[in-house]
């Protein structure tokens, strides 16, 4: 079984079921304070988007790099924070790096059409899932990063969805991508609140 950086006392999954344990430890309530921290922004900024109207790429477009930049700081604080492979390591670093980069960009207003808008908001969120996916390979990443199948459905669909769409104005978008980060905070939301705060799922 892959070994979490932490000592602790394993506790057997109370569904049971083979290769599949619960680890205690103190990196459980840092992992679940993360993904609520992540939930929060997620919901507040698709709120936002939708209650205050966002009718210009500028200000949609700002919206979405705060949102992009905080996902990215989490990700770069949980490579910060594990003990995983190099190669894991590296690919969650370059993903947190990129998602903090794209995030810049969609602040200060470079992508200034709702087309480049729409593109790189949807390659944000499978750029997310990817390194999610990822990171369900070192069980020592998840101290703060953690891997959750629906969670990354939802946000690998999300993109795909953000970049196929054919969006005709800045309002459309707005609403669309506010509806699609309260849907998904509000499932990284469940999904942390179904998680005891000392403990992490690992996998023989």
């Amino acid at each position: 079984m892959a070994q979490l950086d932490i000592p602790r006392d394993e506790i057997r999954h109370p569904l049971g079921g083979p290769g599949v344990r619960m680890v205690a430890g103190p990196g459980g309530a840092l992992t679940r304070g993360a993904m609520l921290a992540g939930a929060l922004v997620s919901a507040t900024v698709g709120g936002t988007l939708i209650v205050a109207h966002v009718r210009t790429v500028t200000a949609a477009g700002a919206l979405f790099g705060v949102h992009m930049a905080v996902q990215g700081v989490l990700q770069l604080l949980a490579v910060h924070e594990s003990k995983a492979s190099a190669a894991v390591r590296g690919m969650l670093s370059a993903g947190g790096l990129a998602a903090l980069l794209l995030g810049a960009v969609l602040f200060h207003g470079w992508a200034d059409t709702v087309f480049l808008l729409g593109l790189w908001s949807g390659c944000g969120w499978l750029l997310r899932g990817l390194t999610m996916a990822v990171s369900a390979t070192s069980s020592s990443v998840s101290h703060v990063f953690v891997y959750d199948d629906v969670l990354n459905a939802v946000i690998v669909s999300a993109g795909l969805f953000m970049t196929a769409f054919p969006f005709s104005s800045s309002g459309q978008l707005a609403d669309v991508g506010g509806s699609v980060l309260m849907a998904t905070g509000a499932v990284e939301a469940f999904t942390a609140a179904r998680r005891h705060p000392r403990t992490l799922r690992a996998i023989d």
